[in-house]
């Protein structure tokens, strides 16, 4: 047997026991290298992918961030085409619309974490600042959510007429506003403000404002669930 073929039997017999280890034990106690090792598999049919991860983790610093990577960012580790950049981004569009799609049909205000994590599952990724608006319809299940722009919440003017359209199309009478800090979840002045602002905007043309929840690095913040603005939903 030539080296080339002796280390592609290596490498065969190598990938077929990880694949079996995965079917009977999954991924979690696998090391972080070998968890993204196990997925570069599927980018790179052939090959020693061992290297490679240590590359990507030595670079963004662990598995999760890995697959936060930014497509262009991605490409410029050695080792990495553009077919391996574009599987790592697409999945995690894909958990980020498995998560979103699971957790969609028990969101509403008697399951909060639902639609906490849901919030969460929305900026899966995301490294702009964005508000996202979920639509509800009367009994606060989902009807589906959309972009509504892009920046600070607090800072950024509201498309209302948009939003308005956006809310007659769906059918829907009660909203949730989200947006995604790069720091700590917790709203600035700013943002208590629009959301007072919006609240009220929103109400003279009979659409509720259910929530606004802001999701950061640190976790997810609920408006309404907050002690200090218990009065402000009752208004």
């Amino acid at each position: 047997m030539t080296d080339d073929n002796n280390k592609k039997h290596q490498h065969y017999g190598h990938r077929q026991r990880k694949k079996e280890f995965f079917l009977k034990h999954g991924i979690d106690d696998l090391p972080e290298h070998e968890k993204l090792e196990f997925f570069l598999f599927f980018a790179i049919p052939t090959g020693d992918t061992n290297e490679l991860a240590h590359r990507l983790i030595d670079r963004f610093g662990s598995f999760v961030e890995v697959m936060a990577a930014e497509y262009e960012d991605l490409l410029q580790v050695k080792g990495v085409k553009e077919h391996t950049a574009c599987m790592i981004c697409l999945f995690r569009m894909t958990a980020r619309y498995y998560i979103m799609e699971r957790k969609g049909n028990v969101i509403g205000l008697k399951n909060s974490n639902a639609l906490n994590n849901y919030c969460a599952a929305m900026f899966l990724g995301a490294y702009n600042e964005q508000v996202r608006c979920i639509f509800l319809d009367n009994e606060l299940k989902l009807i589906n959510s959309e972009k509504i722009c892009e920046g600070d919440f607090g800072k950024v003017e509201l498309p209302l007429r948009a939003l308005y359209h956006k809310i007659f199309n769906a059918k829907s009478n009660r909203v949730v506003i989200s947006h995604n800090h790069p720091g700590m979840c917790i709203p600035s002045n700013r943002d208590i403000q629009a959301t007072k602002q919006l609240f009220q905007d929103l109400k003279r043309v009979d659409v509720e404002l259910v929530d606004h929840v802001i999701v950061g690095t640190d976790g997810v913040w609920s408006m309404r669930e907050h002690e200090h603005f218990q009065d402000f939903w009752q208004n």
